[in-house]
């Protein structure tokens, strides 16, 4: 592989984390938890195959075919949706 396609992916990925912070920020304190190690050992599949595949191997084929801004932009949504809710529980249960 070549040094300016290396650093064209190294760049586009970059921009990802970015332009989808919600999605790819890191830990508040800076420390890995078991959830930040299972999460970057699975990586892009976790989120693909969990949240947009809905868990079924079946699916993995279309999705994969879909826009990537569109799938990064459904993730997105659904962490905050459940970020929200489970802040909503706590907050009735104080």
């Amino acid at each position: 592989m070549s040094f300016s396609v290396l650093f064209f992916f190294v760049q586009f990925r970059d921009r990802l984390i970015k332009g989808y912070d919600g999605l790819f920020g890191g830990s508040s304190d800076g420390r890995l938890d078991g959830s930040a190690n299972f999460s970057r050992k699975y990586g892009w599949y976790q989120s693909i195959f969990s949240a947009l595949a809905q868990n079924d191997v079946r699916r993995l084929e279309d999705i994969t075919k879909l826009n990537v801004h569109k799938c990064l932009y459904a993730l997105e949504y659904m962490k905050e949706k459940s970020e929200l809710e489970a802040n909503q529980i706590k907050k009735n249960f104080k």
